[in-house]
């Protein structure tokens, strides 16, 4: 396999022990070029998560938030030579969304891990953060890959991503590892609610708030 690289679709988020969702139920895919190399997000080696930041003058009574999704299915085409024109495709159900697993409080640390976040509090953030999100009309969100460019192990990527039927377009940095059947990306972008005609959550008249600036922090796996 010649060097090639793969790309990151931000909005977040896979466990490592979720299962991919079918064709059918993320709505297909657009087909992936034909010739090149085509390679399938292998979600099970795959991590996709959101760090969302409380905000607002009373922010100390809130939590910052983790979430990770359960769920993605998606592509990366790579040409036969070089990386111009490379594509990829992701989708990601916001309803398969998982939020601030003690787990990954514990392991993030810092202010993440200074007090528990309850049960009663998880559900309400889960259902807040899908109505702000449009979840009901917009259940899915669509990442596309539009460019890549760069020189292994460093790549850098412009990536379409359609949240609540509005599309912004980020530039994206890739850290990468290759092997015979596999290729892994790894890095961070910041996102934003605004960029999408989104609205962050916020209660008391917006003394207790989630930031518009949002972090994607991401390792993908593709496989042949």
């Amino acid at each position: 396999m010649q060097r090639r690289t793969a790309w990151i679709a931000p909005w977040v988020l896979a466990g490592c022990a979720a299962k991919p969702l079918t064709t059918a139920s993320t709505a297909a895919l657009p087909e992936a070029p034909s010739g090149g190399q085509l390679w399938r997000l292998d979600l099970a080696a795959s991590r996709l998560r959101i760090v969302a930041f409380r905000g607002g003058t009373a922010a100390r009574l809130g939590h910052h938030h983790i979430l990770q999704a359960g769920a993605a299915e998606g592509w990366l085409w790579l040409p036969a030579q070089g990386l111009a024109g490379a594509r990829g495709e992701l989708r990601v159900p916001l309803a398969a969304l998982g939020i601030d697993d003690p787990a990954w409080r514990r392991e993030a640390g810092g202010e993440f891990d200074e007090k528990p976040v309850s049960l009663e509090d998880i559900a309400g953030t889960r259902r807040n953060l899908l109505a702000s999100l449009q979840a009901e009309a917009h259940p899915l969100v669509a990442l596309s890959l539009r460019t890549l460019r760069g020189a292994a192990p460093w790549w850098q990527a412009d990536v379409a991503v359609t949240l609540a039927g509005r599309e912004a377009l980020y530039p994206v940095t890739l850290a990468v590892q290759t092997g015979p059947d596999r290729l892994q990306t790894e890095g961070r972008v910041a996102l934003r609610h605004s960029a999408h005609g989104l609205q962050p959550f916020s209660v008391l008249g917006g003394l207790l708030a989630v930031q518009d600036e949002v972090v994607l922090d991401f390792r993908l796996s593709w496989k042949r």
